[in-house]
């Protein structure tokens, strides 16, 4: 493994464990480059996270509060070696099938590359609903979520999340998530009114995805014309990068 992926790993797990804090979060995992084992000295590090349904809105404010003070969020002009909140989802919407473009093979390979250090449980869900990936790949039995990198649980740090979720829960909650929900939403679709190609973003009350360059279309032409209508392996994901 490369001197920087060591780095960016570490880097991973010092500040992804401080998320254990956060209520109402299910998920967080690495993906993109550094899951794909394709990072350098330009890369940041890009998390997946899952919320539960109805608070996706509080648990994005709490994290991007939290990376925004620790000065270790991506934004602007500040990308290198730091953290990317670009998607966002609630365990209602698992199935990331509405969010494909055709023949979505990078999709099919980042569902399954995702390396969650804060998991519940929710990625077996993940892949669950995600079945439709299985045809990308030349086994199917290649198409799982890895689990040596979950972090134990920090005392302290569930023992905030659960006075948090406590002060969160019902009538209180649910009017703070709607007050975020308004204001997070009505910012973003102004952003993406700015952007070119828009088929990277997506916006609703389960969904924030913030990809204002999305690869997948020319992922899938330069799948194509190496490897044809070839199936996924490991192998020849590296192959188009080395």
């Amino acid at each position: 493994m490369k001197e920087i992926e060591n780095k960016l790993w570490e880097k991973a797990r010092k500040y992804i464990k401080i998320l254990q804090i956060v209520p109402f979060v299910r998920m967080v995992s690495v993906c993109n480059n550094l899951a794909f084992g394709l990072a350098d000295e330009k890369s940041d590090i890009d998390l997946f996270i899952v919320a539960k349904t109805g608070r996706l809105f509080i648990v994005r404010t709490f994290v991007t509060l939290i990376f925004n003070f620790l000065g270790v969020r991506r934004h602007g002009g500040k990308i290198h070696q730091r953290f990317c909140l670009s998607f966002f989802v609630d365990d209602s919407a698992l199935d990331l099938s509405k969010v494909a473009i055709d023949n979505d093979i990078y999709l099919a390979y980042w569902i399954k590359s995702q390396v969650p250090f804060i998991n519940d449980g929710v990625s077996l869900e993940l892949l669950k609903e995600n079945e439709w990936a299985k045809k990308y790949f030349e086994n199917e039995n290649d198409f799982f979520i890895r689990a040596n990198e979950i972090l134990p649980v920090s005392n302290w740090y569930n023992f905030f999340r659960l006075v948090f979720e406590f002060i969160l829960s019902g009538f209180f909650g649910g009017m703070i998530e709607s007050v975020l929900k308004k204001w997070q939403m009505r910012r973003a679709l102004r952003k993406a009114k700015k952007v070119l190609d828009a088929s990277g973003i997506v916006v609703s009350e389960h969904v924030l995805k913030f990809h204002n360059i999305d690869k997948r279309k020319s992922f899938r032409d330069f799948w194509g014309k190496k490897y044809g209508e070839s199936k996924i392996t490991d192998s020849k994901i590296l192959k188009l990068y080395f």
